[in-house]
């Protein structure tokens, strides 16, 4: 049964309707509205920031975000399919924060790229229609996987950073030991993408992280250390929220400057993965209400002892948002404030105050506009 997105002028701002034509002709219909659970359906397109498929829980900020959309002109399927796939959006993703860069370059070229599995809150709406199949994620996994041992090269020979994957793994690893190098060249030597095999990396990975953390460093229900419990044969990825690339993370986080811990309530968080994920959210976050505002930067101190985004980083990521961005549109605007609240407000950990709260300056347009 094929698939296509509704008529625009009958979806709601904040939505997205998918039809199963193959149900609509057996019914003499143009076409069928479907379940989220099987073809297509109606799909909240802010449940990965709140969690919830009502609309009740939505806050002012994405009511002002709504109604910019209903202002817009109809749009193209290609704006809809970007913003379909910032719906995915997850910052603990294998690819956070690349994912970001991925939709700021979608935004700027109002084209809708090869789609990727960017999130973990399961939306499904471009599987439904007919994108993200498996030979498109064995494609993506090749070439991931090409891109991580590009990086894990360049961290050998200590070349200067070039892309977000480069930011997570020198994050990760920090300067060389003797021990870091004879780790990183052997799993450059066993990362093949045109024969990945899940197994192989699976085990050497967590061998690494037993030898070096022990078997304490796996004894957590997240990701990217809870995937070494998910089943799979040699040449599949698990069946769970994983990927080849969350083994690499995980090895990389062990064998780099992991040992330190904080206490969250209950818990305890990886100070390297939770550093590292609110960092990049802070940069980018700026990086984007910068250029919604039109300003060249913002006047706010920027925290220190920053582990995995410096000073100058985070300049070189500014003056990529705003190249890939371009120059403003209206449905430019909208589509930036969408990924500028779903970047603020994505799926947090244990409800608790992050650093981008204590930046409000970094999501100021995201106050003003719902103050005009």
């Amino acid at each position: 049964m094929s698939t296509e997105l509704f008529s625009y002028r009958y979806v709601p701002p904040g939505f997205e309707i998918v039809i199963d034509l193959g149900s609509g002709a057996e019914h003499g219909h143009t076409g069928e509205i479907v379940s989220p659970g099987s073809k297509g359906g109606i799909w909240n397109l802010w449940f990965n920031i709140t969690l919830s498929d009502n609309p009740e829980a939505w806050d002012d900020e994405v009511h002002a975000i709504n109604k910019m959309q209903a202002n817009l002109d109809t749009l193209t399927d290609d704006h809809r399919l970007i913003r379909a796939q910032m719906a995915e959006f997850c910052r603990v993703h294998a690819l956070f924060p690349q994912s970001i860069d991925i939709l700021c370059n979608e935004i700027g070229s109002a084209r809708f790229s090869t789609p990727l599995r960017l999130g973990c809150e399961g939306r499904n709406l471009l599987v439904a229609l007919g994108y993200e199949d498996a030979r498109a994620l064995s494609d993506q996994r090749r070439e991931t996987l090409a891109e991580y041992r590009h990086s894990l090269s360049r961290w050998l020979t200590q070349s200067s950073k070039e892309n977000a994957i480069d930011f997570r793994i020198y994050g990760f690893l920090g300067q060389p030991t003797d021990n870091k190098l004879s780790f990183i060249d052997k799993l450059v030597s066993q990362i093949d993408p045109e024969e990945p095999s899940a197994l192989t990396l699976k085990e050497l990975c967590h061998q690494q992280c037993v030898d070096t953390q022990g078997e304490a460093a796996l004894d957590t229900p997240d990701r990217p250390f809870n995937c070494f419990k998910c089943e799979g044969s040699a040449n599949e990825i698990p069946e769970c929220p994983c990927s080849y690339v969350m083994f690499l993370n995980a090895a990389l986080v062990c064998t780099g400057t992991f040992g330190e811990t904080r206490q969250l309530g209950e818990r305890f968080r990886l100070y390297e993965l939770y550093a590292f994920v609110q960092q990049n959210i802070l940069t980018y976050a700026a990086a984007i209400n910068s250029w919604l505002r039109e300003s060249t930067s913002e006047e706010f101190e920027w925290p220190e002892g920053r582990l995995y985004v410096t000073s100058s980083d985070s300049l070189q990521i500014a003056q990529k948002v705003r190249s890939s961005l371009g120059k403003k549109d209206e449905v430019k605007e909208w589509l930036a404030a969408c990924l500028l609240k779903t970047i603020k407000n994505n799926q947090r950990w244990f409800k608790t105050t992050e650093l981008i709260d204590r930046f409000p300056e970094a999501t100021s347009w995201l106050k003003e506009t719902v103050s005009r």
